[in-house]
């Protein structure tokens, strides 16, 4: 049976159709069987085993973060190691299944032999239904997530988020990419999320409609632009390739060591995004870390400077337990794109700029001020009254938090005394004590009646 897309009685005869190009006119609708409505495209078609970016390998590398394709290899050997291992138990088992089960019988819970027979077999025997199952489980999993958001969510075309659309299109063509990718937004219920993924040849994203909200013009519509290239920069980087992800299936479930590679991909995508919208990658951040109502109150270097400064052994457990970079972790490698972002270790480096205005969380509690000095330092530092707009849920765009108050030069801990109460000069205090490397207060500070930012 011949399908027809459009009005009715449109008929799928290819006879009825003249041998002049299509016509501009498609208010007939859309019949798939009509040939001229698929010309061939310039561009190659999506292959089984092909990439989908066609950027030269060179530019692609040079796009991908530093670590990515090392993790890949380590991964994909970890899994063929693995299932050969897994097998080898297998075979061992069915060649010398009686003496091994006469150990069994004999053996008492306990001992070496025992133990480390039953382990093996229990491991090869897991990994054994991984690797038969992970390949039909890979497929129906993404094939229903695929067919749920068609059903479901509101699909980008030219006629509907034309805006988004276009983004779409000029970010798959920044990415190299062979065919345009599906995309839909789809009911957040207040989560700020987006995500690609894959069909057999089918690539789509889905934005979230709560962080979709901000691509509006009178929100930020660089930071959606961003998003999408950040998202289409995972298809192109090859994230969710089927076959990538089958390699990758033992590897994954190891503790810590699947995080960091997600942590890598996450960067590369973050490449692609720079790449394609640099001017949105601010906005992004302040989107991922504050939501879409508050994002433009967020200060983005001193958001970004805390990467630095957020130290300590805990901070750097729940680091290794992320599938993606920390939000400070992220804004820092945005915002220097001289090194690749950091997977382990927290940046050590800081740009020179104003000095911080507080002591960072990782001091000793000591070091911070009591309640009578933050009071007395807000009355020295406050915003002017037509700034002071936190939480209004806005219909056109605000100045930027970093170009609307003066930065406050002063850092309060519990050294800080008022300005005018000050009786001598104030050492410069840094983040760890004295000598500040974030640059130096004012010694004798600003005027007692208080600056406005």
């Amino acid at each position: 049976m011949r399908r027809t897309y459009g009005a009715p009685g449109t008929t799928p005869a290819a006879a009825a159709f003249p041998p002049q190009p299509l016509p501009d006119d498609l208010s007939g609708g859309w019949v798939p069987e009509d040939a001229r409505q698929n010309p061939a495209s310039p561009f190659p078609a999506p292959k089984l085993f092909g990439f989908q970016s066609l950027l030269a390998g060179p530019l692609l590398g040079r796009i991908r973060h530093a670590a990515e394709i090392p993790w890949v290899v380590v991964g994909v050997v970890i899994t063929v190691v693995g299932w050969l291992f897994a097998w080898y138990v297998m075979l061992v088992n069915l060649v010398f299944g009686r003496q091994i089960a006469g150990i069994m019988r004999r053996g008492q819970p306990g001992e070496p032999l025992y133990e480390l027979i039953g382990f093996a077999q229990s491991l090869s025997a897991q990994i054994i239904a991984l690797a038969i199952v992970a390949p039909i489980v890979f497929f129906l999993a993404r094939a229903l997530m695929y067919a749920q958001i068609r059903l479901s969510g509101v699909r980008i075309t030219p006629t509907q988020f034309p805006e988004a659309y276009r983004m779409v299109v000029e970010a798959a063509e920044a990415a190299g990419l062979r065919r345009v990718p599906d995309a839909y937004v789809m009911l957040g219920n207040g989560q700020i999320n987006a995500f690609a993924a894959g069909h057999g040849h089918r690539r789509f994203i889905a934005v979230y409609s709560d962080l979709f909200e901000i691509g509006g013009a009178a929100r930020d519509p660089e930071a959606l632009r961003f998003i999408i290239g950040h998202e289409v920069g995972h298809i192109a980087a090859g994230h969710v390739s089927y076959f990538r992800l089958l390699g990758l299936s033992l590897f994954n479930q190891i503790p810590v060591l699947g995080n960091i590679l997600s942590r890598a991909q996450e960067y590369t995508a973050d490449n692609f995004g720079y790449r394609f919208c640099p001017q949105g990658a601010r906005g992004q951040i302040k989107v991922l870390a504050a939501g879409k109502y508050l994002n433009a109150d967020v200060n983005f270097d001193e958001f970004a400077d805390r990467a630095v400064y957020e130290r300590g052994l805990f901070t750097w457990l729940a680091n290794l337990g992320m599938t993606h970079p920390a939000n400070t972790w992220r804004a820092h490698a945005l915002r220097d794109r001289s090194r690749p972002g950091r997977l382990i270790w927290r940046p050590k480096q800081n740009p020179p700029r104003e000095p911080l205005s507080m002591v960072p969380a990782a001091e000793p509690a000591a070091s911070w001020a009591d309640p009578l000095q933050a009071g007395r330092f807000t009355d020295a530092y406050h915003p002017a009254p037509e700034n002071q707009r936190w939480g209004i849920n806005a219909t056109h765009r605000w100045v930027p938090v970093e170009r609307r108050d003066a930065p406050v030069p002063d850092l309060l801990d519990t050294l800080w005394v008022a300005p005018g109460v000050r009786r001598s000069p104030v050492p410069p205090q840094g983040p760890a004590g004295a000598g500040s490397s974030d640059g130096d207060p004012e010694a004798d500070g600003p005027e007692a009646s208080g600056p406005r930012r």
